[in-house]
């Protein structure tokens, strides 16, 4: 097994263990609910305001989603719907036509010229 894995079953492990620590007891549940949700809003909240800045403003706002699904069945369920989009999306791009990927790629940096232009407006 590849060292980085294992490093992430030791993290997720101590995680688990952290977890069921504060589950113990109803404080400790309420309180978790409240850590994840203030750290993952303020994750998607920075995404948000990266959005018209070249860079990862959807990964990141997909991060803090993935931090809000850890607790919330609500934000499962939408990264759930969201990665089934994105999936779909990228299959009509790899087995669609010339065409269609051309426009595909044409429209994806059609959005980033238009992103770096506000941007470049908003720093003038």
């Amino acid at each position: 097994m590849s060292s980085w894995r294992v490093r992430a079953d030791r993290l997720r492990d101590g995680y688990l263990r952290l977890r069921a620590r504060a589950y113990a007891s109803p404080l400790g549940r309420i309180g978790v609910k409240l850590a994840v949700a203030v750290l993952g809003t303020l994750v998607v909240a920075v995404g948000v305001v990266l959005l018209p800045l070249p860079g990862p403003g959807w990964v990141i706002i997909l991060a803090g989603l993935a931090l809000l699904a850890m607790e919330f069945a609500w934000a499962r369920r939408l990264l759930h719907f969201t990665r089934a989009q994105l999936l779909r999306w990228t299959g009509l791009v790899r087995e669609g036509s010339w065409l269609v990927r051309i426009i595909s790629v044409g429209g994806l940096f059609l959005v980033v010229a238009g992103a770096m232009l506000l941007s470049l407006r908003m720093l003038a």
